[in-house]
């Protein structure tokens, strides 16, 4: 049997919301872990002090990474109905049987709970912010970001498998109601 390539933080945290997905967060054990990564706990236990602290970790990397990419790459594009595009195909892109468990594990964790509501928040944000680039106005960009933030949770709390080609056309329509009723005219040349 040949050896095992040590693992980083980022290869438990895949496993973890792996893990997550399969069966919730009571999925996610040490055990688990170890078993998913071919290592063993001492590896476990040399990245993390133990299962609560991974957890920790997980909703950390879960509310940061991912969503500092989407919004990087967001902020680097200059026309803001591209922005919004791409906005889109990272929220289709995203984890979402993870983030369900996430969301049923923020149900009954205080720790989780908040970090959740700062995703949610920090997502309907870009997208309102976006918005106003475009050309709507504040309180309605605002709510176009919780419309889209309640589409995405809604899409992800509807089957067992997240219809990705949906969640696509549900936010098109979204966009294009937008742009029909709230987007001045000279803001779409």
């Amino acid at each position: 049997m040949g050896a095992v390539e040590p693992r980083s933080p980022a290869d438990y945290f895949e496993a973890g919301m792996e893990l997550l997905a399969g069966g919730g967060v009571a999925a996610v054990t040490v055990a688990r872990l170890c078993d998913a990564l071919g290592v063993t706990k001492g590896s476990f236990y040399h990245h993390f002090r133990g299962v609560e602290d991974f957890k920790a970790q997980l909703l950390a990397h879960w509310a940061s990474e991912r969503e500092q990419q989407a919004v990087a790459a967001a902020a680097a594009v200059d026309d803001p109905f591209q922005r919004l595009d791409l906005l889109r195909e990272a929220a289709i892109g995203l984890h979402h049987e993870a983030e369900v468990a996430i969301r049923a594990w923020s149900r009954h964790d205080a720790a989780a709970w908040k970090v959740r509501e700062t995703v949610d928040a920090a997502r309907e944000r870009v997208v309102a912010e976006a918005y106003r680039q475009v050309g709507v106005q504040g309180a309605t960009a605002d709510l176009l970001g919780r419309m889209a933030v309640a589409v995405l949770v809604g899409v992800q709390h509807r089957s067992e498998v997240i219809d990705r080609c949906e969640l696509r056309a549900l936010y098109r329509r979204l966009q294009e109601m937008a742009e029909a009723s709230f987007i001045p005219s000279t803001a779409r040349q």
